[in-house]
């Protein structure tokens, strides 16, 4: 309770509204594209769910660097949601690339494109991971949590879509 009293009485109206409109328009455009591109609905569902989980996952963070590290959350901490969401982004472009370049053709079989987003997955996950401990070691301790948070939100999301796609994605 005490990150969204802190949110709310601490940041200016423009930047409460800056925020959901960025965050809300990044959501909205890739689910209508996801949708637009395509037509199945598994597909889309599986993107909500990951805009979600990591939306959960990104409030946990905060909920923990806040109480148990005593960082305090500044403006600074709006970047956390922009991140997760700019990262979980292209990771949902790799499962509709592949799938929409392979649903037309012979012996379309969707396994396939679980076992690529698979692979490409586990590469995003590297690279992320070295990317963020790279940069760790020489940036303020606020920026370290914002990274830490971005990272294991996204990543959450992305693993925990590539596991719910076993039972969503059945064509």
């Amino acid at each position: 309770m005490n990150i969204a009293m802190h949110v709310w009485y601490n940041w200016s109206t423009f930047e409460k509204l800056q925020e959901g409109v960025l965050l809300l328009g990044i959501l909205l455009i890739t689910l209508l594209a996801i949708y637009f591109i395509t037509k199945n609905r598994s597909i889309l569902l599986l993107s909500f769910i990951g805009f979600s989980i990591s939306a959960l996952l990104n409030v946990i963070g905060l909920y923990i660097v806040s109480t148990l590290f005593k960082i305090e959350i500044t403006e600074v901490f709006r970047l956390i949601p922009i991140l997760t969401s700019i990262l979980l982004v292209s990771n949902l472009g790799i499962l509709v690339g592949f799938y929409i370049h392979r649903k037309g053709k012979k012996g379309f079989d969707i396994k396939d494109i679980r076992l690529e987003y698979f692979t490409d997955s586990v590469k995003q996950t590297i690279f992320l991971l070295l990317l963020s401990s790279s940069v760790f070691l020489f940036v303020s301790v606020q920026t370290q949590a914002i990274l830490v948070v971005s990272t294991l939100s996204c990543l959450g999301a992305v693993w925990c879509v590539f596991w719910l796609s076993k039972k969503l994605l059945n064509d």
